[in-house]
């Protein structure tokens, strides 16, 4: 395996804030007793979540370690789907795609003319029982939940883990009343780092197809290899 250098090191953390949303880490634990009315909430956006099977937005994202002023921003347009399927194109503080089609995994830097792969990343998204698209859909079986806010357009949850998971402490969705889709997610991992991710012009009506996810590496660029762990 290529060992990887620290610029592309920096680029394997942009790749678990995405995968945090394209892959959700949820083991299978016993039905929590989340509060009335949060499991009523709760219970509608997950019943909105069963229907989608394509989804694109804009993001904005921002990542904040504690004890740190400053933020870490990104910004871009990703692409999901219930297969499994995603794309993360990032335009903002550069370009950088990260794209998988389900069994490999490309992160593409133009800037530095390079492309990483990892071609058996199919085998371990195979470790998690469900993508995001299907995640939303079982939040109630590893969360209790609590409003936090409720406004005339919106309602933002809490959801705390019933018992410790892999990347999240807590975790809170912010979901618009007449849509039920969610606008905006915010999640503090063990280690206390703030990211907060929010979607913009959401498209679940448009079918996107197998080409999205699929990557083609460009002439002249450094390839490299790696599993990733």
């Amino acid at each position: 395996m290529t060992r990887l250098s620290a610029n592309q090191k920096n680029w394997t953390n942009i790749l678990t804030w995405a995968a945090c949303l394209s892959i959700v880490f949820f083991p299978l634990t016993a039905r929590p007793t989340p509060s009335r009315k949060g499991l009523s909430f709760l219970a509608l956006m997950e019943k909105r979540y069963e229907k989608i099977h394509d989804f694109r937005a804009k993001f904005t994202q921002t990542s904040q370690a504690p004890g740190v002023i400053k933020k870490d921003r990104a910004s871009g347009i990703v692409y999901l789907r219930k297969d499994g399927k995603f794309r993360w194109d990032y335009d903002f503080p550069e370009m950088v795609l990260i794209v998988s089609d389900g069994k490999t995994l490309w992160i593409y830097q133009p800037e530095d003319k390079q492309v990483m792969i990892d071609p058996y990343f199919g085998k371990k998204m195979k470790r998690f029982p469900y993508t995001f698209l299907n995640g939303m859909q079982h939040l109630h079986e590893d969360f209790n939940a609590k409003i936090l806010e409720e406004t005339p357009d919106t309602v933002t949850l809490e959801l705390v883990p019933i018992r410790p998971l892999k990347e999240i402490k807590t975790m809170t969705l912010t979901f618009n009343k007449k849509t039920l889709l969610i606008q905006k997610i915010v999640w503090i991992s063990l280690q206390e780092i703030k990211t907060v991710i929010s979607f913009d012009d959401i498209d679940i009506t448009s079918k996107i197809p197998d080409s999205v996810f699929h990557f083609e590496p460009p002439e002249g660029v450094d390839i490299i290899k790696s599993d990733m762990n």
